[in-house]
């Protein structure tokens, strides 16, 4: 992998991450079109490192309020925190689960390019019920209801193409959320996420004894790269649900999924 695929791939990793349109899927993509696929598993741990380096340095003051919280400082916003810690907690229990029980089939699924352009339909689908279905109650704190309906939509995005943000998003939405306050969360989620992902990948690299056959200098562009793309994919999208919708979101997943379908079945 050269230096420059690895800055397209870490943008792509960051914007794709917390933009409603699947990270997952369009990696898979990307590496199918730029050939990019040696140690394709090792790069990305380092490219999910970049996320979150960038949802950590965003949310720096909840997570402060949390750790406050959990650790009995007196502290203004440590009740919210702590009531805030344990949601994400129960939240990041589906994903968990799921992850361990069917982490050789979710492997599977992301060697192929068929699944993740079936799944980005799937994205858009869910991105355009919660919009018109979604809104008849306006919380904008979450709540154990909140916590469950997100997690399990995020233990269903496991699957490449099927949106982290987008379906998290769309369940806080459907169960009572504002947007903006489903999107919080849902960011707020990925810091558990990313990090068991993280975990999980450098345990079986390191019992395998892979090595990172990428220079360093690649490694480091894709990673500073995905942390960069990340921050401003977060911001761009908290102010555009301050008054934009998903539906935006949704036709941009179809027509890459469209796209990826059709190259897909011409054998390229």
């Amino acid at each position: 992998m050269t230096v420059l695929e690895a800055i397209v791939l870490g943008l792509l990793q960051g914007l794709t991450e917390f933009l409603p349109v699947s990270s997952s899927g369009h990696l898979v993509i990307a590496r199918h079109l730029l050939g990019a696929n040696a140690e394709a598993l090792t790069f990305d741990v380092f490219v999910h490192f970049g996320s979150l380096l960038a949802v950590l340095a965003f949310f720096r003051e909840e997570l402060a309020q949390m750790a406050a919280g959990v650790l009995g400082l007196r502290r203004p916003g440590a009740d919210a925190g702590k009531r805030l810690f344990w949601l994400l907690v129960v939240a990041s229990v589906p994903v968990g689960v799921v992850g361990l029980l069917f982490r050789d089939a979710i492997e599977r699924a992301f060697a192929s390019v068929l699944v993740p352009a079936v799944m980005l339909f799937v994205t858009g689908a869910l991105l355009m019920f919660a919009d018109r279905v979604g809104g008849l109650r306006q919380n904008t704190r979450p709540g154990l209801v909140h916590a469950i309906a997100m997690g399990i939509g995020q233990a269903c995005a496991l699957l490449p193409g099927l949106s982290r943000s987008g379906t998290t998003m769309s369940a806080g939405i459907l169960a009572g959320l504002t947007r903006q306050a489903a999107a919080r969360f849902a960011f707020l989620m990925s810091i558990p996420a990313i990090l068991g992902a993280t975990a999980l990948e450098v345990v079986s690299l390191w019992r395998d004894g892979a090595r990172l056959s990428d220079g360093f200098e690649v490694v480091l562009a894709g990673t500073a790269a995905s942390a960069v793309s990340s921050y401003l994919a977060i911001a761009f999208l908290l102010r555009f649900l301050q008054r934009g919708r998903l539906a935006p979101f949704a036709v941009y997943t179809w027509v890459i999924g469209a796209l990826v379908l059709g190259l897909t079945l011409a054998g390229r």
